[in-house]
C-alpha cells in the first residue's frame, strides 16, 4: 500500500500545491465557511456533494460519475481527486478515485474531527449496499492528508463529541497517554486539546495499518474495537458513527470485565470516560430498542466475520491493550441479553 504523507497546516494549502488537473470534491455545507469558499474558487474543476450515508450509494455514485464526465477534466496521469469533508465524503471520493480510469491519485482534507482522527487514514473506502455499511469497498490510500487547523476548529461542539468514539478507541488500543489527557480534561475538553493529541492518535493508527495494510493477517482488526455493536446501532437508528462507536465500546468494556479480561480499576476508568464524553448515553435502553432478528441480520453482514457463524470481536485487556477473539453470533446475543438484565 502506498505510504501516505500527513501534514498539519494552520490554513488550507496554496492552490499550486496540487496538480492543475485536480478535481475538488467537497461537502456542500463548507460553502458556509468563508475561508474555504474563497479557497475553493481557485479550482477550475469542482463538485459539491451532500454528505451523509445517502451519498455512499450506487445511485449517488452513478449521478456523480455523470457530473464528473460533464466537467471534461483532462484524463492525464496527473489527474488527482481532492476530498474535503467528513467521513462520508472521504469514503465516497476515495472509492471513486480507486476505480476511475483504473485508479487516480487521492488527497484527503478532512473537515470534521471524526475524519481527521480516523477515516481519512488507512486507505479504506466504500459504498453502502442494501442498508449495510461499506459492503462495496477498496483499499486506496491517499498520497497526502492535510489536517487543517482552521477547518477543524470551526466545527460545532457536537462534531467534537462525535469524534470521541474513535479517539477513545485508539487510546484504549494503544495510547494510554491520550487516555489520561482525555480523563483529565473530559469536562472541559475543547479544540485545543484535540489538536494537541491529533498527531499521536494518527501515528498510532498508521502503526497498526502498516502491520496489516490489506487486513489479511487480522492485526488491523483491533481498530474495529466498538464497531461490531456500533454498526448495529448505526444501521438501525441512523445515529452518528462516533456516538455508535462509544456505545459499542461500552458494550465491549462490560463484556471484557464479565469475562475477567479487564480489571475493576480499568473497567471503571473506561466506563466513566465514555459516560462522561456522552452524557446522554443509555446502552441498556439502546440494546432494548433493537430486536434480536435485527441484530442477527446486521451481524451476519458484518465484514469481521471469520466464518458463517463467528465474528472477530475485540476485547479489552487494559487501557492500552486489546485482544481479538472469535465469538459466535449466539454468544453475542447471549451477552446482549445479560447486559439488558444485569445493568
Amino acid at each position: 500500500m502506498q505510504k501516505t504523507e500527513v501534514f498539519y497546516p494552520s490554513k488550507l494549502p496554496p492552490r499550486n500545491t496540487f496538480p492543475q488537473e485536480s478535481v475538488l470534491f467537497y461537502d456542500s455545507i463548507l460553502n458556509k465557511n468563508a475561508a474555504f469558499k474563497a479557497w475553493s474558487k481557485k479550482f477550475e474543476f469542482q463538485l459539491a456533494l451532500k454528505s451523509g450515508e445517502s451519498l455512499k450509494t450506487i445511485n449517488s455514485f452513478s449521478e456523480v460519475l455523470t457530473k464528473l464526465s460533464k466537467l471534461a477534466v483532462p484524463s492525464t496521469p496527473r489527474l488527482t481527486f481532492i476530498a474535503v469533508g467528513g467521513g462520508s465524503v472521504g469514503d465516497f471520493v476515495g472509492f471513486l478515485a480507486s476505480v476511475y480510469l483504473r485508479g487516480r491519485a487521492l488527497i484527503q482534507i478532512p473537515s470534521t474531527w471524526l475524519a481527521a482522527f480516523d477515516s481519512a487514514h488507512g486507505g479504506k473506502n466504500g459504498l453502502n449496499l442494501l442498508g449495510q455499511k461499506n459492503q462495496l469497498g477498496t483499499f486506496h490510500s491517499p498520497e497526502k492528508v492535510y489536517l487543517v487547523k482552521e477547518l477543524l476548529v470551526s466545527q460545532p461542539s457536537a462534531r467534537m463529541v462525535e469524534a470521541l468514539g474513535e479517539v477513545i478507541k485508539i487510546a484504549i488500543i494503544g495510547q494510554p497517554r491520550i487516555f489520561s489527557v482525555l480523563e483529565k480534561n473530559i469536562f472541559k475538553l475543547n479544540a485545543k486539546h484535540l489538536i494537541e493529541i491529533l498527531p499521536a492518535a494518527v501515528q498510532a493508527k498508521y502503526k497498526i495499518v502498516g502491520l496489516d495494510p490489506y487486513e489479511k493477517s487480522g492485526v488491523r482488526r483491533v481498530l474495529n474495537l466498538g464497531h461490531t455493536m456500533g454498526h448495529v446501532f448505526e444501521s438501525h437508528f441512523g445515529w452518528p458513527h462516533g456516538i455508535c462507536i462509544l456505545l459499542g465500546t461500552l458494550f465491549s468494556v462490560r463484556w471484557s470485565y464479565h469475562l475477567g479480561c479487564l480489571s475493576t480499576r480499568d473497567y471503571i476508568r473506561i466506563s466513566n470516560l465514555i459516560e462522561s464524553a456522552y452524557t446522554s448515553i443509555n446502552l441498556n435502553e439502546d440494546l432494548a430498542g433493537v430486536t434480536e432478528a435485527q441484530i442477527k441480520t446486521a451481524l451476519f453482514k458484518d465484514k469481521k466475520r471469520t466464518s458463517s457463524s463467528q465474528i472477530d470481536f475485540i476485547f479489552i485487556k487494559k487501557v492500552g491493550s486489546v485482544t481479538r477473539k472469535k465469538v459466535s453470533v449466539d454468544e453475542i446475543l447471549a451477552e446482549i441479553h445479560r447486559q439488558k438484565t444485569e445493568y
